[in-house]
């Protein structure tokens, strides 16, 4: 059985798909493996702290990262790193 993933693995998920392309929040929920209920709630978080913005495009919802979605992604890039070269050493 699988084990569970963490909001923060979840958060570096969405956050890195939306590093690659801005996408619709159904598509979204396809890519980080998520049902679109509760991706909706976790992008309404993001929203509301200024790392993601979902704009209208025609009949449909573009998600884009911000600058500050951009500058923590790097950051949670470089805590990703640092994690798995400990673990690798215990």
């Amino acid at each position: 059985m699988a084990r569970k993933r963490s909001k923060l693995e979840i958060v570096f998920e969405v956050i890195d798909a939306l590093s690659r392309e801005s996408v619709n929040p159904t598509r979204l929920a396809m890519l980080v493996n998520m049902p679109y209920d509760r991706l909706k709630k976790l992008l309404e978080e993001l929203m509301a702290k200024g790392v993601v913005v979902c704009e209208d495009q025609g009949k449909s919802r573009l998600c884009v990262l911000t600058p500050q979605g951009y500058r923590l992604y790097e950051e949670l890039k470089k805590i990703r790193r640092i994690l798995t070269v400990s673990y690798t050493h215990l």
